[in-house]
């Protein structure tokens, strides 16, 4: 019997979830079915309140979601704002994404060149040491393209990119992947902070192994992070527009039915 009027009073108390109006309206009704409910309830009591502070959380955000569907549209100028604010965003959201992914794709040139010409120097049988030219590019600090050739077992045979003095070598799921594929266009993150635009190509003839063109994203990410806040400031800019304007909207029209 305790747990029957503390599980009750714990129901009464949630009511607060539904909208005032809605709440004093409807609330002695409510209650009283409840009671009813609970008399003449055929499963037990546990699961019969589970059930019933289900049911009013559903119902509640139901009421709320009602009751400001009624506010929105009772105000015209408030819905055709955000239906073009909603336009509006997803409008420069898909053009952000697409400039990104086109300043990404750009980061692949000229790697993509340099892959193809050296792989097919060392398809037709020329030493990698002798087809990739000394230099050293080290990615860290120099936004110059580098290129490695990696035997059939993943180890650098030839190299123009170096990280403290050292070949930076590409997880072994890379050279799995390419193997099986025969290529791939990456983002790869030998070590914080530095990230390469890399491409990668199998070869299987004369001398088999992975040929790795690359260079440092450092620049492209400036660029990525100065269009994203452009867009912000952009999207941020058309917002506060569009509220101002439909505040000003509002306003007249409560003139004009004053004065009316």
């Amino acid at each position: 019997m305790r747990q029957h009027v503390l599980s009750f009073l714990v129901y009464e108390r949630a009511l607060v979830l539904y909208p005032p109006r809605f709440r004093s309206q409807y609330r002695d009704q409510m209650l009283q079915a409840l009671r009813d409910a609970h008399d003449d309830r055929k499963t037990n009591s546990v699961r019969f309140w589970l059930s019933a502070y289900f049911d009013l959380v559903r119902s509640a955000c139901t009421e709320h979601m009602m009751t400001l569907r009624t506010k929105v549209f009772k105000q015209p100028v408030l819905v055709h704002a955000l239906s073009l604010g909603l336009i509006l965003t997803l409008l420069g959201g898909v053009a952000a994404v697409t400039m990104q992914q086109m300043l990404r794709r750009g980061a692949d040139q000229p790697q993509i060149d340099m892959v193809n010409d050296y792989a097919s120097e060392i398809a037709s049988g020329t030493n990698p040491d002798d087809a990739i030219p000394p230099g050293y590019v080290d990615p860290e600090r120099n936004l110059q393209p580098f290129v490695i050739f990696y035997n059939e077992q993943g180890k650098p045979e030839a190299s123009t990119g170096y990280l403290d003095q050292s070949v930076p070598t590409p997880p072994a799921g890379v050279f799995s992947y390419v193997r099986s594929h025969g290529s791939e266009n990456l983002t790869w993150q030998p070590r914080p902070h530095v990230r390469i635009a890399a491409v990668v190509r199998y070869l299987n003839r004369a001398h088999p192994g992975f040929v790795l063109a690359g260079r440092s994203l450092r620049e492209v990410e400036k660029d990525e992070s100065v269009l994203v806040w452009m867009t912000f400031l952009g999207w941020l800019l058309l917002v506060l527009l569009l509220a101002s304007g439909a505040r000003a909207l509002q306003r007249v029209e409560r003139l004009k039915q004053v004065t009316t």
